[in-house]
């Protein structure tokens, strides 16, 4: 049932449209922010680079 997804998300467009201004900054920037924090932490915690730095200790 394709239908409800696709109004509702048509209604969803809809409604954002009347947002002010100053919402969509201020949406902006939280939303730079977490991606910033996503990104470091995603960036220290990584599986990928734990394993770059186990192979990079044992060949010293």
């Amino acid at each position: 049932m394709p239908v409800v997804p696709a109004l509702g998300a048509l209604f969803s467009i809809w409604l954002i449209t009347f947002l002010d201004p100053v919402t969509w900054l201020r949406f902006g920037a939280w939303f730079l922010l977490g991606a910033l924090v996503y990104a470091l932490y995603g960036y220290r915690r990584s599986a990928l680079a734990r394993r770059d730095e186990d192979t990079a200790d044992r060949s010293r």
